[in-house]
């Protein structure tokens, strides 16, 4: 792969869930083009490369509705997926409000959802990481406002069960909203096909691209009804002190951050592009890795190994301490993955997973001989 901090040691770089390394072909070469014959900031600068900053933009937010098959919806830009359900919870819900979630929801809704005073109810989930869906009615409330669902966990990986979560919000009436970050664009996602309200996404993780940029992707009608998260400059009616009310304005004060919008785009055409042999590919290492882990004694993978599974896998090693088993991974191999609570508390407690996992998530570049020297070199360590 490439040279680890330590020296005259490869880089072995198992924590694409965190963030994805390498990024798509291309996009450190895209993004120092961007920077020396493209930056202007975008709504305020005249000339035209600044016309074109604001074409490739409007073109690009088309792209990812597409992407997601809703080219009736419209999508905001913000800074990150947590960004993006942060407006989702503030804009949306009143304190003493009433959500259902999933068990395996991560802290970017989580503490929202606490520090907006939204109550919530959790969809109970089996050991095996499971959601029960059978016990959603008896969750709902006279204050229910919306379901929120974590597509993929990142704990388990775990691929939700979206026909179930889409039959539940339209029975009872519910705004479906999803969590894309460990899922896109892996999972296809039809959010006109199931309803979906709207979908907050990254774009650092398996998009390939850089951080900070995320957003969401929402019918224009849905958006309009939200309240404005932050405030500030737009370049857009300069002279009133009020957020303007037209989108993407709305949601989208500051300045755009004109590398991350090329980066995305560069790399969400490279994805488009590859994507039936890059999740064809991940599909193969989740499968490899899997194999690994179970032949591996002293190792017991967390959550079931059946049904759609994102690239990622945790473990719990009985009896070791799994800092110590992810250092020595690091020091003898060059082997980077993480371990502790991985942002989703729930999930570990219902997973029995109580002293956190160690976590091992593979990316489109990983290579089968970087699977085996992880598979062989853990062994060795638990030995």
């Amino acid at each position: 792969m490439g040279k680890c901090y330590h020296e005259h040691m490869v880089r072995h770089y198992f924590d694409n869930a965190a963030t994805s390394w390498p990024k798509a072909p291309g996009l450190p070469e895209r993004v120092k083009s961007y920077l020396e014959e493209e930056c202007v900031n975008s709504s305020r600068t005249s000339g035209a490369a600044a016309s074109e900053e604001e074409d490739s933009i409007l073109d690009l937010r088309d792209e990812v509705s597409h992407f997601f098959h809703s080219p009736s919806s419209m999508t905001v830009f913000t800074p990150g997926l947590t960004e993006a359900l942060n407006i989702l919870v503030a804009g949306f819900l009143e304190p003493g409000d009433h959500v259902i979630c999933t068990t395996f929801e991560h802290n970017a809704l989580m503490r929202p959802l606490q520090l907006h005073r939204i109550q919530y109810s959790l969809l109970p989930a089996s050991r095996d990481g499971v959601t029960e869906w059978s016990t959603f009615e008896s969750l709902v409330q006279a204050n229910t406002k919306a379901l929120f669902v974590n597509v993929a966990s990142n704990v388990t990986g775990i691929v939700c069960d979206l026909e179930a979560a889409s039959e539940c919000a339209r029975h009872h009436h519910l705004p479906l909203f999803l969590d894309s970050a460990q899922a896109a664009p892996y999972v296809d996602i039809d959010m006109d096909a199931l309803g979906v309200t709207a979908l907050a996404f990254t774009g650092h993780k398996l998009f390939l691209s850089m951080e900070g940029l995320g957003g969401i992707v929402a019918s224009p009608g849905f958006l309009e009804r939200l309240r404005p998260l932050i405030a500030g400059g737009t370049g857009s009616r300069s002279l009133d002190t009020n957020m303007p009310d037209f989108l993407p304005d709305r949601f989208e004060a500051g300045s755009p951050n004109g590398p991350a919008l090329a980066a995305f785009r560069h790399a969400l055409g490279w994805c488009m592009e590859e994507r039936e042999a890059m999740t064809t590919r991940l599909s193969a290492l989740t499968n490899s890795l899997k194999e690994g882990l179970e032949r591996t004694d002293g190792v017991e993978i967390v959550g079931g190994t059946r049904g759609p599974h994102a690239p990622l896998w945790s473990i719990t090693c009985p009896g070791r301490d799994l800092a110590e088993v992810s250092i020595e991974l690091t020091r003898r191999e060059g082997i980077e993955s993480r371990v502790g609570y991985h942002c989703a508390p729930f999930a570990h407690k219902v997973l029995g997973a109580t002293e956190g996992t160690l976590r091992f998530s593979p990316g489109p570049f990983t290579g089968d001989d970087e699977v085996d020297l992880l598979v062989h070199t853990l062994e060795e360590v638990l030995r």
